[in-house]
């Protein structure tokens, strides 16, 4: 007989069921037609319904390696770690004239080729032959809405005078984010019941890094430069740090008392790939250009750029054709390094 019906099933619940019932009161027919056995059916039914509904999920919960959702937002905040919340783009596009008019607020632009829709926020009046800014917010939250400069626009609803809007440099006032993932959260747990040990310990300046907003991730490397010297290296929710990010970083290590031996709070360098895609079927350009920036971005520091991967991402789109012209092979970036790409998708064929 099991010592314990944690993660067991119905069957070996019921069969340890029924050897408990022979041991303690001496019957041996309990066949599948009798009514001792229909008594031992509800009750190992009962039974395996409270481990499963409540006692396995608690058990499996009750370590910080094994633990999931609110169950690991308890384990962190028992040490003060809050898992970090979703929240939504926010910037200004430019938007180009050929005419006087206004954009009315509550219009809708949209990132060419995708559901990805940006409100305006507030009515914007323009004069002929102007470039002007155009206040929006993303539709929902998270990462997917932080589109760097360039991509398509366009807007929804026809505006007198108004000749296009693009996607300027720096456009973000406020950055797009996901709810911190369990693995995400999990080690920054870790990082903070590290960091109560003495000393500057890489855990410490990690813990510290990333709880400052905006920050993705943050990498920790010694350097040759003396006792205690440490680079901070820094990848924001959006690729590369802000002056003004990097500064947050290092006012929140100051406050920690931190700063004492040879520190300095970088941006990554950077490793710069050109990706080209071609593909056949199903899919706007836009969306196949998505993947790849999701994929690229989630690589972070130090991270390793695989074609194969890339090619998983796109199965489950069904595409008849999809070939990586560029790069040709696996590109690894630095140490202290992300990859920023540009990228190209066209449709062949």
């Amino acid at each position: 007989m099991q010592e314990t019906w944690i993660d067991k099933t119905d069957n070996v619940i019921r069969d340890d069921i029924v050897s408990l019932a022979k041991t303690n009161t001496g019957l041996t027919n309990f066949k599948s037609t009798g009514v001792l056995r229909g008594f031992i059916e509800v009750l190992a039914g009962v039974v395996f319904f409270i481990y499963k509904t409540a006692i396995n999920p608690i058990y499996a919960n009750a370590t910080l390696d094994g633990a999931t959702g609110v169950f690991l937002s308890f384990w962190g905040l028992a040490l003060g770690v809050v898992r970090k919340s979703d929240n939504k783009a926010a910037g200004s596009f430019t938007g180009h004239s050929y005419g006087e008019g206004n954009v009315p607020s509550g219009s809708w632009i949209v990132l060419d080729g995708t559901e990805l829709r940006y409100k305006v926020t507030a009515k914007t009046a323009f004069t002929a032959d102007s470039d002007f800014a155009i206040p929006v917010e993303a539709e929902f939250s998270g990462s997917d809405y932080n589109i760097g400069s360039g991509m398509p626009l366009r807007i929804t609803r026809v505006v007198n005078g108004l000749n296009s809007v693009t996607v300027p440099e720096n456009w973000q006032s406020t950055l797009g984010e996901n709810t911190e993932e369990d693995d995400s959260y999990r080690e920054r747990v870790k990082n903070r019941w590290r960091s109560q040990t003495l000393g500057d310990t890489k855990e410490t300046y990690k813990f510290y890094a990333e709880t400052v907003a905006g920050v993705r991730a943050a990498k920790i490397i010694r350097t040759p430069r003396g006792p205690g010297s440490t680079d901070v290296i820094i990848a924001s929710v959006t690729g590369l740090p802000t002056p003004e990010l990097l500064a947050g970083v290092e006012a929140a290590l100051y406050d920690h008392e931190l700063m004492g031996f040879d520190v300095q709070v970088k941006a990554p360098a950077v490793t710069n790939i050109a990706i080209v895609i071609e593909f056949s079927g199903e899919a706007d350009e836009a969306d196949i250009a998505l993947i790849a920036e999701g994929y690229v971005h989630d690589l972070g520091i130090g991270g390793r750029f695989a074609l194969k991967d890339l090619y998983a991402l796109y199965e489950p789109l069904g595409l008849a054709t999809v070939e990586i012209v560029s790069p040709s092979r696996d590109v690894q970036a630095g140490e202290a390094a992300v990859i920023i790409a540009t990228i190209d998708a066209s449709k062949v064929g």
